[in-house]
């Protein structure tokens, strides 16, 4: 990931704004859970950090401008950090590892921390809760895991560049949209994310989740379709297909695009265009083209155009024009 000149992402998140220690290690303790901050003497210490969280996620960003050791208790999810500037030293339970702009490690639960931040060192985090990572690999492999879910010690970061795409966008429509980003987008775009996290980083699951899934049927399928045309509007979660589906989530990806020719999330768009048509040609007084992409689950308005008139030949607000003008 590359900073570049700009706003620092998910600065409409801010956790800290201060060269003062006291507050600094303060926000750092009540945010991120850490135990101390140590600075050495003339550390020339600017923090800027941004932190977002939900129940199975958090981002975070963070630049201390000086060199600063933090310290870290063991937590109830995984971590990742992607570094923006620089690199940096940690100690994982003792051990130690580098952050830098080619590698990174996966931080386990109940790991102790111990950072030594550079000046003007720079990087995005990432968390995964535990819970939701277990459950996401079982709805995956259609297996309760029997088996620990353990990471490799480091992963290149060059490996990692499908889950940086998704990092950047859901941070860039979190600053975008903040608390009115739609619910469904907010919880299907962290399934998401939660999953390329899980297939990036190579695992000792790594060769389930990688190997040829085995078939589904016809009938599996249709009651996906069945199940999404019913439940449009709400979040469409892997674990809601693998059950509805009685296999494994990966199973019935793979059958759908090998029997119909799309993913079942590309279906999922595509029942939702076609109520968002169904809105925009039958309008009431308060329609308007956001409020339909939003009530559709499309936060992005830009994407939303787009696939509108990549399926129906015309910019939705054409089609909302003609309908108020009968």
């Amino acid at each position: 990931m590359n900073s570049g000149a700009r706003a620092n992402p998910l600065d409409s998140f801010p956790a800290v704004r201060s060269r003062d220690p006291d507050q600094v290690e303060d926000a750092l303790i009540r945010t991120y859970g850490a135990h101390r901050l140590t600075l050495p003497r003339r550390s020339g210490l600017d923090v800027r950090a941004n932190h977002w969280q939900s129940r199975n996620i958090g981002l975070s960003y963070c630049n201390y401008g000086g060199q600063a050791q933090v310290e870290f208790p063991g937590a109830s999810f995984y971590r990742q950090q992607l570094a923006l500037h620089g690199g940096a030293e940690i100690r994982i339970d003792g051990i130690q590892r580098e952050v830098t702009l080619d590698e990174t490690p996966v931080i386990p639960p109940n790991a102790s921390l111990f950072y030594d931040f550079p000046a003007n060192y720079e990087q995005v985090v990432l968390r995964v809760d535990a819970s939701a990572l277990t459950n996401k690999l079982a709805a995956m492999t259609g297996a309760t895991p029997r088996r620990k879910l353990e990471f490799e010690p480091v992963t290149r970061v060059d490996a990692l560049a499908s889950l940086q795409r998704l990092l950047r966008f859901f941070m860039s429509e979190l600053d975008t949209l903040g608390p009115e980003m739609p619910p469904v987008m907010l919880a299907e775009l962290e399934q998401t994310l939660i999953a390329s996290f899980l297939c990036s980083n190579p695992n000792n699951y790594s060769d389930l989740l990688n190997g040829t899934p085995r078939s589904a049927t016809s009938w599996q399928v249709r009651r996906v379709e069945e199940y999404i045309e019913a439940y449009w509007q709400k979040p469409i979660t892997i674990e809601a297909l693998a059950q509805v589906a009685s296999t494994s989530a990966r199973s019935i990806f793979h059958h759908f695009k090998q029997s119909r020719g799309h993913s079942p999330m590309e279906f999922v768009k595509e029942v939702r265009l076609r109520h968002a048509r169904e809105m925009l040609i039958r309008p009431d007084t308060n329609t308007s083209v956001t409020t339909t992409a939003f009530a559709c689950g499309f936060g992005n308005l830009g994407h939303f155009a787009r696939d509108y008139v990549s399926r129906y030949g015309e910019r939705p607000s054409d089609t909302l024009k003609r309908a108020k003008n009968v």
